[in-house]
């Protein structure tokens, strides 16, 4: 067997595989022979006819066809060895030559990442600011969220709560016939017509008013398009929006405050720690695409496959989770699952290059989480399970969930480091000394060092000894 490998574009590799004619012909007969068990040959016994006349039974190529059934996975396989290659998808296969039998497999390689200079990379870094307007403007929309719905004496306002007994004709006809009817007097609600709203503002309980409003050109109904119509309006009453006022008592309905100060300083506090989220992953998704762009990257067309099989899976299942679906989404949207695919590719491109990016970062910068870590999220993640958490915990039993976890945490770890560089902040860890091996010159340095040690010792003790009898004649 013949292989030859030739590198094509995208990471792909197409291994050309000659059979020797010899090889051939033994795999032939052998797949002649198991035919002719399972197929009747006029004037044989089953599995007794001969080479030949199975050959022209079925003809060359359909007999090689027949054999490359059994025998073409093995053949690849022993290809793949020869090339000493690991594919990363599945190969494509087609017959370039039936005589001599030469094979064509088309398969997908792992991906090549160069980063490049990326601890070079410079972003320009700003702060979140949260002004006291953002803080008193985000306390009037917690304070609105509080305010009720109560009878109301005034005259009628937008955004009030009108109850109605309305009748609208369009000529003799009767198209609207409301009692006691709850309108809310909202300008942007088209029923009973666009318009109706704002008729009403002024109205109070009791009174009667009559006016005219045209249904528009591309109203549902066809009958009435266009149709100028009569109303006739009572109002029985009235329900108007109070707010609570913005003081200590609406504080400490709103969580453990007990001054007004006390939720101001925390409601700041959230809304800093969200405009830092926000802008962390902005930067986060501009250093990204720094890495991206100035590293050489190339991949094989079955990564993004793979990434659009994931964007699809994880919208149904969000969409799933809020009651919806897949398949009922593409509908109200007006896509089929194709368009709808097709739709994702970009931005799954996109994904693929930067996660290639990252993971490559994680190798030139040896990164690597602990099973402490790991463990500290798994810790994190059940906090607010309650009694769920002991399932929860019994996930991340599975390698298979702790490796995922072990991948989400180093990707992480790679945004933080390339957000590090790109502030200019990053600190590479030391590398390890390096242990010189010794050579004669150091270890003849190393003994000449330690007879000089030996003999310093020695003149010490021989000066001490003198010391001692020059003590013992004087006394």
């Amino acid at each position: 067997m013949k292989v030859t490998k030739e590198r094509l574009p995208d990471c792909e590799v197409k291994l050309t595989v000659e059979i020797e004619s010899k090889q051939l012909d033994k795999s032939m007969r052998q797949t002649a022979r198991r035919l002719a068990r399972q197929v009747r040959v006029p004037g044989f016994r089953p599995g007794k006819a001969p080479f030949n006349v199975i050959l022209r039974r079925f003809g060359r190529e359909a007999l090689i066809e027949e054999m490359l059934e059994k025998e073409g996975q093995g053949w690849y396989e022993k290809a793949l060895e020869e090339a000493e290659l690991e594919p990363y998808g599945q190969a494509q296969f087609n017959t370039d030559s039936f005589d001599p039998l030469v094979l064509a497999f088309t398969l997908p390689v792992e991906p090549v990442v160069k980063l490049g200079d990326y601890r070079e990379i410079r972003l320009e870094w700003e702060s979140p600011q949260v002004s006291d307007e953002d803080v008193e403007k985000e306390l009037a929309r917690l304070q609105q969220e509080k305010a009720k719905l109560e009878p109301g004496e005034r005259p009628a306002e937008l955004e009030d709560m009108a109850t109605l007994d309305v009748k609208g004709r369009i000529g003799d006809e009767l198209v609207v016939d409301l009692s006691e009817r709850p309108v809310t007097l909202n300008p942007d609600i088209n029923y009973p017509v666009i318009g109706f709203a704002d008729k009403i503002v002024g109205m109070s309980i009791g009174e009667d008013r009559e006016f005219t409003l045209v249904y528009p050109e591309d109203h549902a109904n066809a009958a009435w398009a266009g149709k100028e119509a009569n109303f006739e309006v009572h109002m029985r009453g009235l329900k108007v929006w109070v707010t609570p006022d913005l003081d200590d008592e609406l504080a400490k309905e709103m969580g453990d405050y007990e001054t007004l100060d006390e939720w101001r300083s925390a409601v700041r506090k959230e809304l800093e720690a969200a405009a830092l989220n926000e802008v962390e992953s902005k930067y986060a998704d501009t250093a990204i695409e720094a890495l991206v762009a100035q590293s050489q990257i190339e991949f094989p067309a079955v990564m993004v496959e793979r990434e659009l099989d994931n964007m699809v899976r994880e919208m149904d299942q969000s969409l799933q989770q809020r009651g919806l679906g897949l398949d009922n989404y593409l509908s109200m949207i007006g896509q089929d699952k194709d368009e709808h695919r097709e739709s994702l590719r970009e931005n799954a491109q996109k994904r693929v290059r930067g996660g290639l990016a990252l993971s490559e970062l994680i190798k030139a910068e040896s990164l690597q989480v602990s099973e402490s870590e790991i463990e500290a999220e798994i810790d994190r993640m059940a906090e607010d399970l309650g009694e769920q958490e002991e399932s929860f915990r019994q996930l991340f039993a599975m390698d298979e969930m702790r490796e995922s976890l072990r991948g989400k945490l180093l990707s992480q770890a790679a945004v933080d480091v390339l957000k590090e560089i790109a502030r200019g902040e990053y600190m590479p860890p030391p590398s390890e000394p390096e242990v010189e091996e010794e050579t004669e010159e150091t270890e003849a340095a190393a003994e000449e060092t330690e007879t000089a040690v030996e003999e310093t010792e020695a003149t010490a003790k021989e000066a001490e000894a003198v010391a001692e009898v020059q003590e013992s004649d004087e006394s």
